[in-house]
């Protein structure tokens, strides 16, 4: 409010002035002192132009351009945010991570606002958060389901999936899909993990069967065999789910990314669904918890040399498309 008031007042005087120099003479209007010779003409120019609105004063401060990219870098920008949700923050890194183009957060997200693609998103309570320093000193492990297969009409296969991730890194050490949850073809899986991708410190589990005996004292076959491997058992927290929240994260992204886009009509198919995603997730799917790496690069240094949309389920097939507009730019 007063910011406008100030403007108005300003507009007022100037005004009086044009009229004193039209009315009288320009001499006249210059000895009353509050402005310039060079200013009093510059405004009689501005208001013959634009009337009274070119008299209102411009905001002070150094005047900063604003970006002009080419028109079809709009085109995939908005094309990848349609296809994918992504974020402004998200896009924006994917966008120079695969060096497509560089632009700002800030120009992403005003591009949303004209095109009416923006879509705030509510904030989500989440825990205190706490990562470990380095790869394979805390996994988490959990247990997801069921899911169900429809093998044909009327037909379901019931299943399990279960998840390993490295805390440090986000690495997804292992994903697998059952037809039960028992604690047997489950170890047998984590020694194999173990042998891949070296011997954790610590695991975190739930407190759900199998990894948890109701008995104070009494260890499941799951908490016996870290027993014997060395590795310390950490349980979470009743009631506090975000305690194993790297793999809960998990869960979130592969119901987003491939429970939700994929049907599977046989174990074989969601075992390869499944083998595929784990491999984009760990080398070609950039976290934002990570700053924009992928979790290989975390895990073990592997490079992230991906270019384009190669690599990304969702965008693939508009590798063509964007080779095309980045040829004739």
């Amino acid at each position: 409010m007063a910011a406008a008031a100030g403007a108005a007042a300003v507009v007022r005087a100037r005004a009086h002035l044009l009229r004193v120099a039209r009315e009288e003479s320009i001499s006249a209007a210059l000895a009353l002192g509050q402005c310039s010779r060079a200013s009093l003409f510059r405004w009689q120019a501005a208001f013959l132009q634009g009337g009274l609105l070119a008299l209102v004063p411009a905001p002070r401060g150094p005047k900063l351009a604003r970006a002009k990219y080419p028109a079809w870098l709009e085109q995939v920008v908005i094309t990848v945010r349609l296809l994918t949700y992504w974020n402004s923050k998200r896009i924006s890194a994917e966008l120079r991570r695969r060096q497509i183009a560089t632009v700002s957060e800030a120009w992403v997200e005003a591009l949303f606002d004209r095109h009416g693609t923006a879509r705030p998103s509510l904030p989500r309570e989440t825990g205190p958060r706490y990562e470990r320093a380095h790869p394979n000193e805390l996994w988490h492990i959990d247990i997801k389901g069921p899911f169900f297969i429809q093998l044909a009409p009327g037909r379901y296969l019931k299943t399990w999936l279960v998840g390993l991730v490295d805390d440090h890194s986000r690495y997804v050490l292992g994903l697998r899909i059952d037809t039960n949850a028992q604690a047997v073809p489950m170890l047998s899986w984590l020694r194999d993990c173990i042998e891949l991708c070296g011997q954790p410190l610590a695991v975190m589990t739930d407190n759900g069967v199998p990894f948890v005996y109701w008995m104070p004292g009494v260890m499941t076959r799951f908490g016996k065999t870290l027993h014997e491997l060395s590795i310390r058992h950490i349980r979470t927290q009743i009631n506090s789910p975000w305690t194993n929240g790297k793999i809960e994260r998990f869960w979130a992204v592969l119901q987003q990314e491939v429970l939700d886009r994929q049907v599977f009509r046989s174990l074989a198919d969601a075992e390869q669904a499944l083998t595929r995603y784990a491999i984009y997730y760990n080398y070609h799917r950039l976290s934002g918890s990570l700053g924009f790496l992928t979790p290989a690069e975390r895990f073990d240094g592997t490079p992230f040399t991906d270019r384009g949309f190669e690599h990304i389920p969702a965008l693939a097939h508009l590798q063509t498309w964007l080779n095309e507009l980045t040829a004739v730019a």
